[in-house]
């Protein structure tokens, strides 16, 4: 049961991250592994590499989002950042993020997939990296050839439902 006061600072929307919670006042939840972020393997899975210093990773990561809940694709869209903790809830405020992000500070994830240039994007099928994007090429490139991807794996967009 929550306590009233508790109760009260949740509809209030006060306080950020709560101990223990793992979300923010906006419903994202930042997680310390793959696993934690993704409890239910063998899905479809796209990372998204990103630092908040970066306007196109922005882009990327908002984009992402946006076309797989268009789509109706059963994809999770789940950013990886390896900056710092503060600056991570303030992007993730600021621009109402509410997937989860895996704070990667070991760097597991960036070594993992060998991720040396944000922003970098990786679609797995289950343990299978299925579909990775150049980082060095044009964003608006990135987006098109991800849109490819997933309009081969699953079809154009449909009524499926949406994975958050």
């Amino acid at each position: 049961m929550i306590r009233p006061a508790l109760a009260f600072l949740l509809a209030a929307g006060m306080g950020g991250a709560l101990p223990g919670l793992g979300r923010d006042r906006d419903g994202a939840r930042i997680c310390a592994s793959l696993e934690e972020a993704v409890p239910t393997p063998g899905g479809a899975v796209l990372l998204v590499f990103f630092s908040t210093g970066c306007a196109i990773c922005f882009d990327e990561l908002l984009e992402a989002r946006y076309a797989v809940e268009q789509n109706g694709w059963p994809v999770a869209v789940v950013g990886v950042h390896l900056g710092p903790y503060e600056e991570l809830r303030a992007f993730l405020e600021k621009y109402r993020w509410d997937k989860p992000v895996v704070f990667d500070r070991r760097k597991l994830l960036f070594r993992k997939f060998k991720v040396a240039v944000v922003p970098d994007l990786l679609l797995l099928i289950g343990d299978e990296v299925v579909h990775r994007s150049d980082p060095t090429s044009d964003h608006r490139v990135r987006r098109d050839e991800l849109r490819l991807c997933l309009e081969r794996i699953f079809g154009p967009g449909s009524d499926r439902p949406q994975l958050r």
